[in-house]
């Protein structure tokens, strides 16, 4: 396998349009850092909204954390609604799960107004038990669905067998209203039509610090009324508080070469799904452009890795368990595979909050899915536009929430034991 991030071959050919670094210093209305989803749609609606937009960004539009994703649009992320119901309670998990909700249906409704190229696609989930052990946890996101009205379908081996018939697949549950992009071609489409509507894009340029409301790269400034940050391993130069609550999980994606049209019916008789497995590194896959396979997840081995790892020898054990369980694919080849370490918080839960000490600059951080990445930007662009705007997501969205382990006690355990401490308490309650 190559190591290169398939999504950015241009197979889709868009013709993207080239934005130069920022050279000199400028003044804008607003101001937002980072090209990917959050910074985007951050964009978007600030432009909506009659304001003068500036946006930075350190590589290219999606080049990052964004144009590396799997492509899933889908309220779940690391956590189910059992997970949430188990946090909170019944009504405040339906406000924390509707965010991502509607960030999902922020990025469909731009894809379908603008008709963008990003190989958009239906896809019902289906969350997979892969042993008997695993089959509670089907059953008891089942319930937790059902308590919040959302739809739900349990499928046992003779129903799983009829649309995803896998070799040891004996419980799942499929639910519906799931989709799949190509996250790099989105951010590329999103790039085009801020550009169209005015706002001005700079890329190879990093914001290097932050002082007062101007934000200064290597070779220019920006001073701007607001500023929305939304980057990645966020620097201490940007903001040292922010930059502590930042922690990040290591993940492997692999793309197959085409598949024939039987190989496909054989593995989607009724049409295709994005599948999950109960595992707690879980492992998903779904079709995508071309009839390839997507296959990707993450190891408790490299997961909390310091530094980013790029032996394939992950990604193959996810290859080897789906030919496993699809003999049909055996033979097949996947010719791109790439890790990337995606941002997260120790809950999980993304941080969209003001600075403590400069109200007029936001930060989006540790967004865990892209719609968690859309609705973020979004929220944090209408508190500038709409002042009358009565939605506060501070209880769990704010950076000085609780979290299981205190800052206290990560200055004494660790940035990086903090967070596997916190991960182990999300997933085992």
């Amino acid at each position: 396998m190559l190591y290169e991030n398939w999504l950015h071959n241009g197979s889709l050919n868009i013709k993207a349009i080239h934005c130069k670094p920022l050279k000199g210093n400028i003044v804008s209305e607003c101001l937002v850092i980072g090209g990917g989803i959050a910074g985007l749609h951050a964009a978007l609606r600030l432009v909506d909204a009659g304001k003068k937009v500036v946006l930075l960004e350190k590589i290219i539009c999606g080049g990052s954390s964004s144009g590396q994703s799997g492509g899933f649009l889908s309220p779940e992320s690391e956590e189910d609604m059992n997970d949430l119901i188990e946090r909170y309670d019944k009504e405040k998990a339906k406000i924390v799960y509707g965010a991502p909700a509607r960030g999902m249906s922020l990025i469909i409704n731009n894809i379908r107004t603008y008709n963008f190229n990003c190989d958009f696609r239906v896809q019902d989930s289906l969350l997979i038990s892969i042993k008997k052990s695993h089959d509670k946890r089907i059953f008891e996101e089942a319930e937790a669905k059902k308590s919040q009205n959302l739809p739900y379908k349990i499928l046992k081996e003779n129903e799983i067998k009829k649309v995803h018939p896998g070799k040891n697949y004996g419980l799942a549950m499929r639910y519906p209203n799931r989709y799949g992009i190509n996250s790099f071609a989105y951010c590329q489409e999103m790039k085009n039509l801020l550009i169209k509507k005015g706002v001005k894009i700079y890329e190879g340029s990093e914001v290097q610090k932050i002082i007062g409301n101007t934000a200064k790269t290597h070779l220019g400034s920006i001073k701007a009324e607001n500023i929305i940050v939304c980057v990645d391993k966020m620097k201490k130069e940007l903001n040292e508080n922010f930059s502590k609550k930042y922690y990040h999980i290591q993940t492997y994606i692999a793309v197959s070469e085409p598949l024939s049209d039987k190989e496909m019916k054989t593995l989607f008789p009724k049409g295709e799904l994005m599948c999950w497995d109960t595992r707690w590194d879980y492992i998903y896959y779904r079709p995508v452009n071309e009839n390839r396979l997507l296959v990707g997840g993450s190891s408790a081995g490299t997961a909390y890795m310091s530094e980013p790892s790029y032996s394939p020898k992950v990604v193959n054990k996810f290859v080897d368990n789906l030919k496993e369980n699809f003999p049909i694919i055996k033979n097949l080849e996947f010719t791109n595979y790439w890790s990337g370490m995606i941002d997260a918080t120790k809950d999980l839960v993304p941080i969209a909050d003001y600075d403590s000490k400069n109200k007029s600059i936001q930060y989006s951080m540790g967004c865990v899915g892209l719609s968690w990445a859309a609705y973020c930007g979004d929220y944090l662009a209408r508190r500038i536009t709409d002042k009358r705007n009565t939605e506060d997501m501070t209880e769990f969205l704010g950076a000085n929430r609780k979290f299981f382990i205190s800052d206290g006690l990560q200055k004494i355990l660790g940035k990086k034991i903090s967070f596997f401490i916190s991960h182990l308490k999300n997933f085992l309650g």
